[in-house]
Order: structure tokens, then sequence, then C-alpha cells
């Protein structure tokens, strides 16, 4: 029986902070092991 997985991650990009001082929020989503990331356009305060 093949088992299927489906994981979703979000995550902050400290190490390249955006103009504005604030750093850009990124999802990572894996399907049966492939790997999409991307960048949602949201930006948080690092602190």
């Amino acid at each position: 029986m093949k088992r299927n997985s489906f994981n979703v991650l979000f995550f902050i990009k400290k190490a390249k902070l955006l103009k504005n001082r604030e750093a850009s929020v990124c999802m990572r989503i894996t399907v049966d092991g492939a790997r999409v990331g991307t960048n949602i356009r949201k930006s948080i305060d690092p602190a």
C-alpha cells in the first residue's frame, strides 16, 4: 500500500530583509517528497 504525504511549512527570511526592515514570509508545500516554495507577498517585523 502506497502512502501519500502532504506538508505545508511557513517561515520568514530573516537573513534578507526588505527595504522597510521587515522580513518576508514564505511558504513551502511538499507532496510525496516533491517541494514547491513561494513567497506569499506578506511581511512581518522580525523581532
